[in-house]
């Protein structure tokens, strides 16, 4: 995505940036990545990182500049810090080769997405038949009439643990980058700072002013932070209700399909919907936004990750109204195949970002301990 001499110039860059800014202070109460700074003199890769990762993209800062463009500093943190973002995605990857499929995004999600629904496709009729794509099942179990139990969780086992590994390894190479002891992360009250912070998405709300961030232009608005909430508590409920599913299936014996009225259908259903919103929400603001303080370079990587998230839902919600018709096989198959290439892609996509920043979150919690 970016060359070697693309990423030499951007360091030196957002170097003289946050120079400038440790000399200005304009933007202090702005967000959390301006008072940090003032604990630098110098700007290496690893602080960069760093602060890159603790900034939000609420562009307040770019709107704020004095010394933004058209000025000849021309100071723009918001593009900067998403560049360097994804380089340090790329950097912290496992395995690291897998890491450069950043490079490529758009196309990658496409073909692995092609080819997981091709896979359950073959799965499905070489188990079955042909014909069972298109019957109608009813009752307990009839999605393990399409793809077998055996096969199911075998696959789905193998990417949790990959998922799982890959997302300890990078974390690990993140905060221990700096020179921190994994040890540090045994303090509660940095967990307690971090997970406030995330859960209530503080630093989207514009600083010590509360009136939002600039995600369109120089106006100030919260509907991003709103829109960020739908998908993250969507995503959480999605969570619980496939770990439910898991203990009715495992531990109590129950199998899917379950009934509307269950907890599994509930949370699931609400959670793929407010997914579906937060997404929509999303892209209309990236549609929208100005696009100067904006990376045109990561544009396409942020809008497959919106669409692959919102794919996930939409299939997921389809597969629950005909889950009783002769499309239900089919629908499976294609629901199942945006679930395997989103985990797939997790550790590699805009996803980690949700790591990172709550790293980057834990590594200013302890500012704020100290200060």
């Amino acid at each position: 995505m970016f060359s070697k001499e693309d990423n030499i110039l951007r360091l030196k860059d957002a170097s003289r940036a946050m120079e400038i800014c440790n000399a200005c202070r304009y933007c202090e109460t702005l967000c959390p990545v301006f008072p940090q700074i003032t604990q630098f003199r110098t700007f290496d890769k690893p602080t960069l990182n760093y602060l890159s990762n603790l900034c939000h993209n609420c562009k307040g800062c770019f709107h704020g500049c004095q010394y933004a463009p058209p000025h000849e500093f021309d100071l723009n943190i918001p593009k900067t810090f998403s560049e360097l973002r994804v380089d340090s995605y790329i950097q912290y990857a496992f395995p690291n080769i897998l890491g450069k499929l950043f490079a490529k995004n758009g196309t990658v999600v496409s073909i692995l997405i092609a080819v997981c629904i091709g896979l359950l496709f073959i799965v499905g009729t070489y188990f079955n038949s042909a014909d069972s794509l298109f019957t109608a099942y009813e009752g307990k179990g009839s999605f393990f009439k399409v793809i077998p139990y055996e096969i199911m969780t075998l696959v789905s086992g193998l990417i949790f643990f990959h998922v799982i590994i890959a997302f300890i390894v990078g974390f690990r190479r993140f905060w221990t980058e700096n020179g921190d002891k994994m040890s540090e992360l045994k303090d509660l009250s940095l967990w307690k700072y971090a997970m406030g912070a995330a859960a209530t998405l503080k630093h989207l709300d514009g600083g010590d002013n509360g009136h939002g961030c600039n995600h369109i232009d120089d106006r100030f608005g919260h509907s991003r932070k709103w829109f960020h909430h739908a998908v993250m508590y969507g995503f959480i409920l999605t969570l619980i209700s496939t770990t439910l599913a898991a203990i009715y299936h495992h531990f109590l014996g129950l199998h899917a399909p379950y009934d509307f009225d269950s907890l599994v259908v509930i949370t699931g259903t609400l959670g793929g919907i407010l997914m579906v919103i937060g997404c929509i929400g999303l892209t209309y603001i990236k549609i929208k936004a100005d696009p100067i303080p904006i990376s045109q370079k990561l544009l396409g990587m942020d809008y497959s990750f919106i669409a692959m998230l919102a794919l996930v839902n939409i299939t997921g919600l389809l597969l629950l109204v005909f889950r009783e018709g002769a499309w239900m096989p089919s629908l499976l198959c294609i629901h199942l195949g945006f679930v395997l290439a989103f985990f797939l892609m997790m550790p590699y996509c805009k996803f980690v970002h949700l790591l990172y920043r709550l790293g980057a979150l834990l590594k200013y919690a302890k500012y704020v301990r100290n200060n």
